[in-house]
């Protein structure tokens, strides 16, 4: 039986397209996400991000020390995710759609890896942007300013 050279080059090119597809993310998402190295250990990190949410007008409404839970796991690693917000911020984009409670109060995730800390976050702006709605737009690039200026705080 012999084989179609054509058709042979059109399934590799599939083929490759699919599995390059597989390891990449797009690029909207590579944009949205932000990883900010720290100058300070871990817990130096973990404290001045604490500091700059109250004197930034946020509260953390909830701390989640993942470190400790997946080291139940065998994992050893110093991670916590914080959530972040205010009530009168939160109120303004739940007086539009219920649905921003998915994604607010704020995630903060504080980690280290190789030795180095790092700060990361999704920008609001990315994750509400679906509501397609101005007033929430209008609010979540406001946020996506006031967690940047956190993000700086707590790592220079």
């Amino acid at each position: 039986m012999k084989s179609n050279p054509v058709r042979s080059k059109s399934l590799l090119l599939l083929f490759s397209l699919i599995f390059a597809g597989l390891f990449t993310l797009p690029a909207s998402a590579q944009e949205n996400r932000v990883t900010v190295e720290s100058t300070h250990s871990y817990e130096q990190t973990v404290n001045k991000l604490k500091e700059a949410v109250s004197h930034g007008g946020m509260m953390v409404m909830a701390q989640v020390d993942q470190g400790h839970m997946l080291s139940m796991t065998g994992l050893n690693l110093k991670a916590t995710l914080f959530l972040v917000g205010n009530p009168t911020v939160g109120k303004k984009l739940f007086d539009q759609n219920h649905g921003v409670g998915l994604y607010v109060p704020l995630r903060v995730f504080v980690y280290e890896a190789n030795g180095k800390t790092f700060v990361s976050y999704d920008k609001p702006s990315s994750l509400l942007e679906q509501f397609n709605d101005k007033q929430i737009n209008m609010v979540a690039k406001m946020l996506d300013q006031k967690v940047e200026g956190l993000a700086q705080m707590a790592t220079h």
